[in-house]
């Protein structure tokens, strides 16, 4: 199953941009799971409130899915942590709630995930007939399909709930341990034209670093001074990367994505 996994995640960019698209406008089947946390959640009884789900189809091992996570989290927190308008819930393909948890652990998932193997996820990937994986719906309280979020960075979030008139909501952080809200971390140039990444968190204070290329492949790591220090990047070729920063003090994640030119 991996490996069929594996095969459906290389065509991720071809693939589900052209799936997604002739999804949006149809209707959203109704389905019924049970989160690795032991909750159970029904599509129809969010939209029936008046909320606007989304739903990320997922699974552990997508290098794609690992490398976009902390951008879903920045928008699961500008959007209200599941507590206003918008709420988001993960679909897992083929995992057991185990391996999920500790996906979960790792990239800092807030929002309930749903395991392929043990919560009834497999059974939704097969009822929206995804192919491509990380992949984003949109579904309104008219039980329909109405955006995809493709890729699923901050600024798209941002664009499409726009177009949908969804504004950002408060997030009540004592509440939810994910990711500092995206504006938090100073990542200056950006995009990056010399050899040198300046990084600046409010707080201050010092963190480990850890830069990640496009495939999920660490590129570099080391410690850094959160009070505007600058991490030398010249042996990075041209490119987008993702990084991640652990503040010792408080030992939360920080993540964000910059452009080396």
């Amino acid at each position: 199953m991996n490996f069929l996994k594996t095969i459906l995640s290389i065509p991720v960019f071809a693939v589900l941009s052209f799936s997604g698209l002739a999804q949006i406008g149809n209707p959203a089947p109704n389905f019924t799971v049970t989160d690795t946390h032991g909750n159970t959640h029904k599509l129809y009884d969010y939209l029936d409130s008046g909320k606007v789900v989304v739903l990320d189809f997922f699974y552990t091992t997508c290098i794609p899915c690992q490398f976009y996570s902390p951008q879903v989290n920045l928008a699961y927190e500008k959007y209200g942590c599941n507590t206003a308008e918008v709420f988001f819930m993960a679909i897992d393909y083929n995992d057991t709630n185990a391996e999920v948890l500790a996906y979960d652990q790792q990239y800092n998932i807030e929002y309930p995930s749903i395991s392929g193997l043990n919560g009834g996820g497999n059974a939704v990937v097969n009822q929206y007939n995804i192919i491509g994986f990380p992949t984003f719906y949109v579904i309104d309280s008219s039980r329909t399909i109405v955006q995809q979020i493709d890729p699923p960075t901050l600024q798209v979030f941002d664009f499409r709930f726009e177009q949908l008139g969804i504004a950002p909501a408060d997030c009540n952080l004592s509440a939810a341990k994910g990711v500092f809200a995206a504006e938090n971390l100073d990542i200056f140039p950006n995009p990056v034209a010399g050899d040198a990444l300046g990084i600046r968190l409010p707080a201050g204070g010092s963190g480990v670093y850890e830069i990640f290329d496009i495939t999920g492949r660490s590129m570099q790591k080391g410690q850094i001074d959160l009070n505007g220090a600058h991490v030398r990047i010249g042996d990075l070729l041209p490119g987008v990367f993702l990084l991640k920063i652990k503040v010792l003090k408080s030992g939360r994640t920080i993540s964000g994505l910059f452009v080396k030119q």
